[in-house]
């Protein structure tokens, strides 16, 4: 049977979601979860997530889904609890249960949303947040607004892509929203920026290039409009600016037609 999981967890301590090497594969979230599972199957189980995420980086929604023996789920009073029970405390899986045959964490999603943090206070960070931010400085976000709208639609995105994306002959990608939300944090401190991006695809750290090149704007360093410009170039060496750090992203979510949810 088909079990789709939904899972939440720390990246700081992990080498990203795909097991790269059977050896450091405890190292990664997959890995972590294979593991789990294949005690309660007492057989291997393999893990297909809707996508990876890198090193360092975070999920509050991260989908994935494996197929399970069915006897052994029977057995189970609950497989979330159990799950938990047996994942390091920075691994939690909110849903456990079983779906269509035909459900597909990757090939069925349509959408993934990713948030990305930027800390705009100059020169301490919130012990509670500094895990999950990009200790960046002052921006203008006035300016950052004005970039979002030539990232929004179709577009060939190689210009945002780190080398290793799979699938480079196609690097077209529709993003649906883009948003900056400015969130107080304490009073008298410089706010949190969130972008959140929705998409029905990703290469490769397009995101924390997109916050990268996003807080160059912000720091007056690239004009809003030249992001059409450098679109076109499709070339990442001509992007003026660094990939954001991995700890400000976040995986948030990811949406299925309806009934596969």
């Amino acid at each position: 049977m088909r079990i789709r999981l939904v899972v939440a967890y720390v990246g700081t301590s992990y080498m990203g979601w795909q097991v790269q090497a059977e050896r450091f594969a405890m190292q990664t979230i997959q890995g972590q979860l294979e593991h789990a599972l294949g005690l309660l199957a007492a057989a291997p189980v393999r893990v297909h997530g809707s996508g990876r995420t890198d090193s360092g980086v975070h999920a509050e929604g991260q989908v994935a889904h494996c197929d399970f023996p069915e006897a052994r789920f029977a057995k189970l009073k609950d497989m979330r609890h159990a799950l938990n029970a047996m994942l390091p405390d920075d691994i939690r899986v909110f849903v456990a249960e079983p779906c269509a045959q035909t459900f597909h964490a990757r090939f069925s999603a349509h959408a993934k949303t990713y948030r990305y943090q930027f800390w705009m206070e100059r020169g301490f960070v919130p012990p509670r947040l500094k895990p999950y931010v990009w200790c960046c400085g002052p921006l203008d976000v006035a300016r950052m607004r004005e970039a979002l709208p030539h990232l929004q639609g179709e577009h060939d995105f190689v210009c945002f892509a780190n080398a290793g994306t799979k699938g480079m002959e196609n690097t077209v990608r529709t993003l649906s929203e883009l948003v900056l939300r400015e969130t107080v944090v304490w009073q008298g401190c410089a706010p949190m920026l969130e972008l959140f991006v929705t998409g029905s695809g990703f290469l490769k750290q397009m995101v924390r290039n997109m916050a990268g090149l996003l807080a160059e704007i912000g720091r007056n360093r690239v004009e809003p409009g030249a992001v059409p410009r450098l679109l076109q170039a499709r070339s990442r060496k001509l992007l003026p600016a660094p990939t954001a750090p991995a700890a400000g992203l976040t995986l948030m979510q990811v949406s299925y037609p309806a009934g596969l949810s």
